[in-house]
């Protein structure tokens, strides 16, 4: 119960912090664009991130001074953790930057290239590859540097890439950060533990403004910040990561960034454009095409994270065999709706191209 106060602490700032932001940002005429790949209309202020981030940045110092002197638990705190720390602000800023000067994608993806290298070089990376139903270890060597490096960035742009509906990118968060919170309280790995609680604390706090109708967005600044926090929550257990903290649980958690940011790439490889050309075919397009509202979509896609979350916590809880299962269940039935959604996508298409096609000429 000691730990619940990290997130409570967290979320009651957030819930002070935003409301000032929005003040602000309306004061100052911050708000995001308008345009055509945009599904809201009016005035929104986009600077949530500040809020996310600062709530974070001051719940997590303090939240170690309390627990320390009620649980008299010693946390130890390497050095290397505050590098880690410095790498989500380098985050949070060369999004907050972008949020207001639309910085290049090759200068943004340079700069985020570099803080993850640093990351790698203070020692957080995938080192094995557990698989409990045979069982084996793959040792990953000098691959798992690298890994981790496309990793920290991949997961990053793709929790930005799913930023595009009140409450989506700030819910998957929460989730997945109450998952990797509940799995490091239960193997006794408590500063990972409150890292996850801090975040999830902020995210909530923010979530309570940004579920539709939104009043505020996170922006780039925001969503950075919590791909980056997502990437590095899997490299904070221990070192030689047991089945439960290593590569799979973290995929699990991200798969549906993964999934709809694997899509995106696929979709501009076969239209030969640019990664970096925006589009209106995301997850969530696809469900308000469908005629799903957008709280209906944040229930579906709520509900499937809460169970990808459940299939990591039975690794830990259960049975590690049955625990993988259950997310090898969760990766297919997910590819099966991404595939689902793709071709209903395509038959829509191709039905309009063929409906204007046929049609009579004025």
């Amino acid at each position: 119960m000691t730990f619940l106060l990290t997130f409570l602490l967290s979320a009651c700032l957030a819930l002070v912090l935003v409301p000032v932001v929005t003040s602000v940002a309306k004061k100052k005429g911050w708000f995001d664009s308008v345009g055509e790949r945009k599904i809201h209309n009016g005035q929104i202020p986009r600077l949530g991130g500040i809020a996310i981030a600062a709530s974070f940045y001051i719940a997590f110092p303090l939240s170690i001074v309390i627990i320390s002197s009620i649980k008299s638990v010693q946390i130890s705190i390497p050095w290397t953790f505050w590098a880690l720390l410095a790498g989500g602000l380098g985050f949070h800023v060369i999004g907050l930057i972008d949020d207001f000067r639309n910085l290049k994608a090759r200068l943004k993806f340079i700069v985020q290239l570099l803080l993850a290298v640093a990351i790698v070089a203070s020692g957080y990376y995938f080192r094995v590859v557990e698989i409990p139903v045979a069982p084996f270890r793959v040792e990953l060597g000098l691959f798992g540097p690298l890994l981790t490096v496309l990793w920290i960035v991949g997961i990053t742009n793709a929790v930005n890439l799913v930023d595009g509906m009140d409450g989506l990118a700030g819910g998957i968060a929460l989730i997945g950060a109450g998952v990797w919170a509940m799995l490091y309280l239960k193997t006794g790995q408590y500063l990972p533990a409150i890292v996850a609680l801090s975040a999830a604390g902020a995210v909530l706090g923010f979530v309570f403004y940004n579920f539709p109708p939104a009043t505020i967005f996170m922006g780039d600044s925001g969503s950075l910040f919590l791909g980056y926090i997502m990437a590095i929550l899997p490299l904070l257990g221990r070192s030689g990561a047991a089945m439960e903290t290593g590569l799979i649980p973290a995929i699990t958690i991200c798969l549906i960034p993964i999934l709809d940011t694997l899509a995106a790439i696929l979709r501009r490889w076969r239209r030969g454009v640019s990664f970096f050309t925006a589009d209106k075919f995301h997850l969530h397009h696809k469900l308000l095409n469908l005629g799903f509202s957008a709280r209906q979509i944040l229930a579906i896609i709520y509900g499937l994270c809460s169970l990808l979350g459940f299939g990591v916590l039975a690794a830990v809880y259960v049975s590690p065999v049955l625990g993988f299962w259950l997310m090898m269940g969760g990766w297919l039935l997910w590819g099966a709706i991404f595939i689902l959604l793709h071709l209903l996508k395509e038959r829509k298409i191709k039905f309009f191209q063929a409906k204007e096609e046929t049609a009579p000429e004025k």
